[in-house]
């Protein structure tokens, strides 16, 4: 079954694009370097990877395997797995002095990231409220990572040169995740849950006239 987006994902496309705006526009302002990578990050998995999924789905061939809630599953955790890694203090310390492990981090948060899209936007009918916990979970938890790196009292990432004061650069990355994590992924589960009543509505509709 091909995925049509249509009206329904009109929103979500419009967010994507707002949230591509705020990116570049915080990337070319911002002077700290836990910024612009954390910008590199949700470009990645918000911005692109739900591009690439759409894509996938208007113009390539549905992927069959990808649609099952294991699948899914999967595809949350190894993604939140990655990300609170990629994310860990010794960890991103470590790969901001390696530009080949950067490069690696980068690479495998998006193809995870892709495949999450991919699976959620082709959940639907009575399946579709999987998709619906994995964002809302996803987002969650990005969000508290968010709240984390705003409200620390002091540097989590200290020990690295940035070229600004840590505790400033690392609640602007906070704060930037907090704007632009529930334009994507809670508004995304908003449309799911709005597409699944009117599907339910429509068949009610049907069978009443039957």
């Amino acid at each position: 079954m091909r995925v049509r987006f249509g009206n329904s994902f009109t929103a979500l496309e419009v967010a994507i694009l707002a949230v591509t705006l705020l990116l570049v526009g915080c990337y070319i302002a911002a002077a700290g370097h836990l910024t612009k990578h954390m910008l590199l990050h949700i470009g990645l998995m918000a911005v692109l990877a739900p591009l690439a999924a759409m894509v996938w789905l208007s113009w390539g061939r549905p992927v069959a395997s990808v649609k099952s809630s294991g699948f899914l599953a999967m595809a949350t955790v190894v993604q939140l797995g990655l990300f609170f890694l990629w994310h860990s203090p010794r960890v991103l310390t470590w790969l901001m002095e390696s530009h080949g492990m950067m490069a690696l981090a980068q690479g495998s948060l998006f193809i995870v990231a892709t495949a999450f899209w991919l699976s959620v936007l082709q959940h639907a009918g009575n399946h579709v409220w999987r998709a619906i916990v994995a964002l809302l979970l996803t987002g969650k938890l990005f969000c508290l990572l968010a709240l984390l790196l705003v409200f620390a009292p002091r540097a989590l990432y200290a020990g690295h040169d940035y070229g600004e004061p840590e505790l400033v650069d690392q609640q602007l990355a906070g704060l930037l995740m907090i704007t632009a994590c529930p334009m994507t992924y809670i508004l995304a589960a908003v449309l799911l849950v709005v597409r699944w009543l009117r599907t339910m509505e429509e068949d009610g509709k049907a069978e009443s006239a039957a």
